[in-house]
């Protein structure tokens, strides 16, 4: 029974890894196969870039240079036959009609292979119980580029490995297949020969008729809907022609740039989305407090923000919608309708995350409802604490109480308490994104006379940029120390240096930015009311943690 349970989590987490984080990580090893075949198919042709390992080139000899050969070549077959033998006989790629594409060597040099590096190399993979194959430790191969051309599109290519006698594959390729800018599979093993199936009219929906043989990032539409201690976040990720259709944007100068396009799609869809009442809460419908669109295509590794989006193949392009709305505590009940489907699907992935994690689900074009539930037990509201550390000398008079007789500093332990209490509550307010309600917070832990250089200060470790736009947050800090103390002139405080490392996370469109970064402090601290406030801070340094 525990061994058929286990088997049951494994198979969830493989399922639904794609969606709980976007940083991606091929198990199949094939990247680092002896040989790589990246496949292109264009509108007229095919294109391979190939990389053959020197120990394997006897197996792919055709494209080897006569000026390589030591030996004579003049028996050797000119290089028109040559090719026209790795078409029919070596990578083979056969239309629907029976049709073996014609292979013409476009660029051959000797180089060193792509660094594509798999974490799991050499490692067991953890769901067929296959140790991960390991980059070949001599790195020269033969770099060729070779295209087949075709006068017909083809609805369907099946593509044949190199097979020997008994048709068994005689070369290990690792490949990876795009259909124009769209990436077909993630990097499988071209094991056997296999078909694939074409959609001229949108390349998304390409795929091969082996259903292992596919991408991570194959929905076209999801969402995710993040409820964490001072916003709810509502975020659809869908294809650039799916949010066309959507929103009906239409561009009504035909002499617009591709940028000025993309930033009038960026505007119309803050616009179509601003008046939307697509949340509800606590039984409350809300209208978005910020919203936020960014352009991402899906990469090897996950999906990747693009500042660009002109530069890039519109049958690839993903828009990222991220719907703010800010609250003061978690509510009780979230409650939305997603509202587009477009003619391909009828099932679209939702993730929703709290601050338990995150739960994914799909819903369906007959019942299109999502949201939230509160069931969680143990949470506790965020909120500052006073940091209240005695380093003072003072008596108990009668009828006066304990009065202080005069200041000292504090020793390292103390220092360290009071340092780490006041950054612990600052952590605390830039929880907070309702900007008053920011300012509040954040004014009852600092004092200072340029409140603007302070929060900037502040915002290079507590809200640092991540990846694309996105904003991080410190989780967790950790080995703090004080390097050294010294006394405020001017009021009653102390001037310390300080170290330390901390744990920044930020999460958009299913992706989790999680990273470390040491950082150097220098602050000054004061004492008002027998509470500890910070008054002045400068970064000395922050660096990321490989």
């Amino acid at each position: 029974m525990l061994f058929y349970f286990r088997l049951f989590l494994i198979s969830l987490f493989v399922l639904w890894a794609p969606f709980l984080k976007a940083d991606w990580i091929n198990l199949t090893g094939a990247e680092t196969a002896e040989n790589i075949a990246e496949i292109y198919m264009l509108d007229d042709h095919v294109k391979v870039k190939l990389e053959v390992y020197v120990g394997d080139l006897e197996k792919f000899e055709e494209l080897v240079p006569d000026e390589w050969l030591k030996e004579s070549t003049g028996k050797r077959p000119s290089l028109e036959e040559r090719m026209h033998a790795f078409a029919n006989e070596r990578l083979q790629f056969i239309t629907d009609e029976g049709v073996k594409l014609p292979a013409r060597l476009e660029f051959v040099e000797a180089r060193n292979r792509v660094d594509r590096q798999s974490p799991y190399a050499g490692m067991i993979n953890p769901t067929t119980r296959q140790r991960v194959g390991e980059v070949p430790a001599d790195k020269r191969v033969l770099y060729a580029e070779i295209i087949y051309p075709f006068a017909k599109k083809p609805e369907q290519l099946q593509i044949v490995p190199p097979m020997d006698g008994h048709g068994v594959v005689s070369a290990s390729i690792g490949f990876i297949a795009y259909h124009k800018a769209v990436p077909i599979i993630d990097f499988r093993y071209l094991g056997q020969p296999v078909t694939l199936n074409l959609d001229w009219q949108d390349p998304w929906y390409t795929k091969f008729e082996n259903k292992n043989l596919t991408r991570h990032h194959k929905y076209p539409l999801m969402l995710f809907l993040y409820v964490e201690p001072r916003q709810v976040r509502l975020e659809s990720l869908l294809r650039f022609r799916d949010i066309v259709e959507l929103t009906e944007f239409t561009i009504e100068d035909s002499k617009a740039s591709d940028k000025d396009k993309y930033q009038l799609l960026q505007e119309h869809i803050k616009n179509y989305y601003a008046d939307k009442e697509e949340l509800q809460i606590d039984g409350e419908s809300f209208q978005p407090d910020s919203i936020r669109v960014d352009f991402l295509n899906a990469t090897l590794s996950g999906l990747k923000i693009i500042d660009n989006a002109s530069s890039e193949d519109d049958s690839s392009l993903l828009v990222g919608v991220s719907q703010q709305y800010f609250i003061e505590r978690l509510p009780q009940k979230i409650d939305s309708r997603w509202q587009y489907f477009n003619q391909r699907i009828d099932r679209i992935p939702v993730v929703v995350t709290d601050p338990a994690g995150p739960l994914p689900s799909l819903i369906e074009k007959t019942d299109p409802n999502f949201g939230w539930q509160n069931f969680l037990k143990k949470y506790q509201e965020p909120a500052i604490q006073p940091v209240v550390v005695e380093t003072a000398w003072s008596i108990d008079i009668p009828y006066f109480g304990e009065t202080k007789i005069f200041n000292q500093m504090p020793d390292q332990q103390q220092a360290l308490a009071i340092v780490g209490g006041v950054l612990e509550n600052i952590r605390i307010a830039f929880i907070e994104k309702e900007p008053g309600n920011f300012s509040r917070v954040l004014g009852e832990v600092v004092s200072g006379n340029d409140s603007i250089f302070l929060q900037n200060e502040l915002a290079k470790l507590f809200s640092p940029k991540v990846t694309g736009s996105a904003v991080g947050a410190v989780q967790l800090f950790n080995d703090m120390q004080i390097i050294n103390i010294r006394e405020l002139t001017n009021s009653e405080g102390f001037s310390a240096t300080i170290s330390g490392s901390a744990i920044i996370s930020a999460q958009h469109w299913g992706h989790i930015d999680r990273r470390q970064v040491t950082f150097q402090l220098l602050l000054d601290m004061i004492e008002v009311n027998s509470q500890w406030r910070l008054t002045d801070l400068t970064v000395i340094d922050i660096k990321e943690i490989k």
